[in-house]
C-alpha cells in the first residue's frame, strides 16, 4: 500500500480467489475508512479472478460510494476484465490498463473554456450589448455562425458527438475528446466503434442498425449501463442520450455523452434505500425494514458518541460503526437478490463461511 496525500494504491496479488477475497475485501474497506478521497486498487500483476474477488471489489465499491471515495481500477488482464465484466463493474467503476494511466486520469482536470474575448491573463468581463440606431432601441440579433456554434459546443459539460449514417463520427466536442483521452479534432472520421470495448463492437453495430431504421429520441439513462473505451484502453461508466437530425440526405444522429461514475454511486445508493423501503411487501419485509431501520439508529448514536472520545477511540469505535453499516447494507443486497428470484454472488468468504 503507498500514500500520497489524501491517494491511496493498493497492490493487489497474483490469484485472487475464495481464499482471500476476504482479506482483499478488508484491507480495501480499511482503506476508505482511513479517510482517502482516491483509492487505486493495482491489479497489474493479478492473472486470475473469481467472482469472491470481483464481489470484494463490488463491497469496496458500495463502501466508496458512501464515503465519497474515487475508486479506480488498474486492470491489464484480459481474463480478468472479462470476471468484471461479467459482474457489471466496468459500468460502475473506471478501468484502467495501467497504473500510469489511473494516476494521470486521477490528476486531470477539465479546464474550462475561455472566452476569445478574454484577455490572458485576466478575468473575463461581460461586454454591454449596443443598441443599434433607430426607433424602438431594441438589441441587434447576434448571428449565430459555424465558428460561434462550436465554440459553445465546446463550452459544454456534456460530450456532444454527430455521426452519419455509418456510424463515422462528425462532430466531436472538447469535452467529448478530454473525457475518452483524446486532442480535439483527432476523433472525426474514426468510426464511431473506436469509442466502445472490442467485446462490444459486433452488438453496437446491431443496435446502431436497429436505430437508424427506425430513429427516435431516447433520453439520457434509458436503457442498460453503458461503457466508454479510452484511448488509453481504460474504461469508463457512461450515460448516452440519442437524437436523430434529419437533412437532405439522411439522418444524422446526436449523442450526449456523460461520465456517469459518479452519478452510478448516487444511484447504487438509491437502489439500496429503494430495497429497504420496499421490502415490507415481502415475507421477511417488516423483519429486515425494523433491522435496517435499527441498524442506523444505532450508527447514528455510535458517531454522535466518538465526537466526545479521545482521537484513537473516536477513530476504532468509527471504524467498528462503519463496518457495521457496511454488514447492514449486505443484508439489503441479500434481500434484492432474493427477492429477483437472482442468485447472489458469493461474498461470505471468510473460513467459517467457507466451512
Amino acid at each position: 500500500m503507498r500514500w500520497t496525500g489524501q491517494r491511496a494504491v493498493v497492490t493487489l496479488p497474483e490469484h485472487i480467489d475464495v481464499a482471500n477475497a476476504g482479506q482483499i475485501r478488508e484491507e480495501l474497506l480499511s482503506v476508505i475508512n482511513r479517510g482517502a478521497t482516491e483509492l487505486v486498487a493495482d491489479m497489474t500483476a493479478t492473472g486470475s479472478c473469481d467472482h469472491a474477488g470481483a464481489d470484494a471489489v463490488a463491497r469496496a465499491y458500495q463502501r466508496a460510494a458512501a464515503s465519497g471515495t474515487q475508486l479506480r481500477l488498474v486492470v491489464p488482464a484480459p481474463a480478468v476484465r472479462r470476471v468484471l465484466g461479467i459482474n457489471g463493474l466496468d459500468r460502475l467503476i473506471p478501468i484502467y490498463p495501467s497504473l500510469e494511466a489511473a494516476t494521470a486520469a486521477a490528476s486531470a482536470t477539465v479546464t474550462p473554456a475561455v472566452p476569445t474575448w478574454a484577455a490572458p491573463g485576466r478575468p473575463a468581463r461581460a461586454r454591454r450589448p449596443r443598441r443599434p440606431a433607430g426607433p424602438g432601441g431594441g438589441f441587434k440579433a447576434a448571428a449565430i455562425t459555424g465558428a460561434v456554434l462550436r465554440n459553445l459546443l465546446d463550452a459544454l459539460d456534456d460530450g456532444i458527438v454527430l455521426t452519419d449514417d455509418d456510424g463515422v463520427l462528425a462532430l466531436v466536442n472538447r469535452r467529448l475528446a478530454h473525457m475518452f483521452g483524446y486532442q480535439h479534432g483527432e476523433l472525426v472520421g474514426q468510426p464511431v466503434e473506436s469509442l466502445i470495448p472490442a467485446d462490444l463492437h459486433v452488438a453496437h453495430r446491431s443496435h446502431r442498425a436497429a436505430y437508424m431504421r427506425a430513429p427516435q429520441a431516447r433520453p439520457m439513462g434509458a436503457g442498460a449501463r453503458l461503457v466508454g473505451l479510452r484511448k488509453d484502453g481504460a474504461t469508463v461508466p457512461v450515460e448516452v442520450s440519442l437524437s436523430p437530425v434529419p437533412t437532405a440526405t439522411g439522418h444524422l444522429t446526436l449523442a450526449v455523452v456523460r461520465d456517469a461514475t459518479q452519478t452510478r454511486q448516487r444511484d447504487d445508493l438509491a437502489d439500496l434505500a429503494h430495497a429497504a423501503a420496499s421490502a415490507q411487501q415481502t415475507q421477511h419485509g417488516p423483519e429486515l425494514l425494523d433491522k435496517v431501520v435499527s441498524s442506523l439508529f444505532h450508527v447514528g448514536l455510535s458517531l454522535q458518541a466518538a465526537i466526545d472520545l479521545p482521537h484513537r477511540v473516536a477513530r476504532q469505535r468509527i471504524t467498528e460503526t462503519l463496518q457495521h453499516l457496511d454488514d447492514t447494507i449486505h443484508e439489503i443486497r441479500d434481500h434484492m437478490f432474493a427477492a429477483s428470484g437472482q442468485p447472489d454472488p458469493p461474498h461470505r468468504d471468510s473460513p467459517e463461511d467457507v466451512n
